[in-house]
């Protein structure tokens, strides 16, 4: 078959060979399902479009012929319990298969797909459920994430459930799958209707929900072919759960659009030769990872194990630290290309084979995106000159890739976009060949293990015991984590700094939090800043950290 994104994206390259600008051509009712997977189904039906294993050496190998019917059956399901066009089923299915059998599902109805990390306590799953007002939900059974979600979905009064397998309180939807008709009539949806919401972290506030549309999908495109050099010959692999947005960037959508195979690992906590075997098995040739997962594949020995098959490693979701892929070199003889994306944008820069790669830098900025760097005079900086990413609105139209806005929050969706540009929060220094280096945040928000953490949700949380008068969340420098989350707390009258109040604190916070948000390290102080209007001030202890 001939490459499938060419039918929706026109790119124009240098003598070179390098890409310098794209188009896109697609119709007012662009859908994934129906315009990628089925076309695939039908193209190329043997085709391995996915080998799915997990920790406990299960495996499914599925071509893009059983991703078509499966995608239909499970279409069939959700209409046959009520989902129409426009309701939303949440999803907290880690990185089972059958989460991407959902997506696509979800997406060939019209529906709009929430997906959230599958271990978050029940207090966070409520509130997403009542935000966005879920009408179903899906979800694994790893751990105790039925038991949260069957909570959660008590008090939002949603009936509708589904897990994978027996579970009381739900429908077993691996049992119900197979006996669903495997065809599909086209749903009518638009190419700008809502087709994904993922719940992020900001620095003011609960998490925000962020809306993209059913053109975001092509949007991925550069992401998997110019910095992860997916092909139609590729075996790709890639780590993130299905709770958050790299995964659509990483292992789904525009790998598919290349008719690439998807390696997916699925687990509970990374097994780093477990996945190197896996690796070496299914000849990969091409992984995606943040750089935790790096240190772990090079603390289990890369060099160990046959990855001659792999020809591009590329790393994202936190900063790369020299030592990091000195290593990563040593072992597997091959470079890191390194990328800079955001939940509200994909990907905005990368390194890779064909867009090139610097010493230092992020990335050079993709051309899905007119991107300048604004300083605080409101000009653009010149190469060498530091200033705040931002999008630019060409035309004054939103570009493709962008999020459509937060959910039901338009005064934090014009706080980053006013319709002209896009406030990403980062700083950085461009050069004159459009190679973004990378300076930090400018709202203190705290990236740890790939994720982005608020300090006001961590602040809050802790505010609530009884000895904490005061408190202000970090992100501390740390070799494994990128960031670790550190807070400094002011006591209440009647209490004094111990070791054991230090040990109860941390306790009272990190056992109702998900994994991520954990706080690594606590210090007592006698006193926060803040500034005139009673804000903390966020930076004060910079030089410490």
């Amino acid at each position: 078959m001939s490459e499938l994104y060419t039918r929706f994206i026109h790119e124009t390259f240098d003598q070179s060979g390098r890409l310098v600008f794209y188009t896109y051509d697609y119709g007012p009712n662009f859908n994934f399902g129906y315009d990628i997977i089925d076309p695939l189904g039908e193209e190329c039906p043997q085709k391995l479009a996915m080998i799915w294993e997990n920790d406990r050496g299960e495996q499914v190998r599925l071509t893009f012929r059983e991703i078509r019917e499966r995608s239909n059956q499970a279409a069939n399901l959700f209409r046959s319990r009520g989902l129409k066009k426009g309701d939303v089923l949440m999803a907290a299915l880690r990185t089972h298969w059958e989460y991407w059998i959902t997506a696509i599902a979800a997406h060939k109805l019209g529906l709009l797909l929430s997906p959230v990390y599958y271990r978050l306590p029940a207090q966070d799953l409520l509130y997403r459920m009542e935000k966005a007002r879920a009408k179903g939900v899906i979800c694994c059974q790893e751990g105790e994430t039925a038991l949260r979600v069957r909570e959660a979905a008590d008090q939002a009064g949603i009936t509708l459930r589904l897990a994978l397998g027996e579970a009381e309180g739900f429908e077993n939807f691996s049992a119900l799958l197979p006996q669903q008709p495997t065809t599909l009539d086209r749903v009518e949806t638009g190419c700008h209707d809502p087709m994904l919401l993922y719940f992020t972290s900001g620095t003011t506030g609960d998490p925000k929900g962020v809306l993209h549309d059913h053109a975001y999908v092509l949007a991925n495109h550069c992401g998997a072919r110019y910095m992860q050099d997916t092909t139609a010959e590729s075996r790709h692999f890639a780590t993130g759960d299905s709770g958050w947005e790299v995964l659509a960037g990483t292992k789904f959508y525009c790998q598919w659009m290349q008719a690439a195979t998807l390696l997916v690992y699925d687990y509970d906590r990374f097994p780093p030769e477990k996945v190197l075997a896996f690796l070496e098995r299914e000849k990969a040739t091409g992984v995606m990872a943040q750089p935790t997962v790096y240190r772990k594949l090079i603390q289990a020995g890369m060099d160990q194990y046959d990855l001659s098959s792999v020809t591009c490693f590329a790393v994202g979701g936190e900063k790369l630290t020299d030592d990091l892929a000195n290593a990563v070199f040593q072992q597997t003889g091959q470079v890191l290309y390194e990328g800079y994306a955001q939940s509200e944008t994909g990907l905005i820069a990368a390194a890779s084979k064909n867009m090139g790669r610097k010493e230092g830098s992020v990335g050079k900025i993709l051309p899905k995106y007119h991107v300048e760097l604004l300083k605080e005079d409101g000009t653009f900086a010149q190469p060498g000159e530091e200033g705040e990413i931002v999008i630019v609105a060409d035309n004054g139209q939103r570009p493709d890739g962008l999020m459509m806005g937060y959910l039901d929050d338009p005064e934090a969706t014009r706080r980053l976009w006013d319709g002209n540009l896009f406030h990403t929060g980062d700083s950085a220094v461009m050069d004159e060949d459009r190679f973004l280096f990378y300076r930090g945040r400018s709202d203190g928000l705290i990236k740890t293990k790939g994720y982005r953490v608020s300090p006001v949700e961590i602040e809050n949380a802790l505010s609530l015991h009884p000895a904490v008068e005061d408190c202000l969340a970090v992100g501390e420098p740390d070799p494994e984590l990128g960031q670790k989350v550190k807070v400094y707390v002011t006591l209440a009258q009647g209490h004094t700094p111990s070791p054991q109040l230090e040990e109860e604190l941390m306790t009272f916070h990190n056992a109702a939090c998900a994994g991520f948000k954990k706080i690594r390290a606590l210090e007592f102080v006698p006193h926060l800043a803040r500034n005139s209007n009673g804000k903390l001030i966020r930076g004060q202890f910079r030089e410490k950290n």
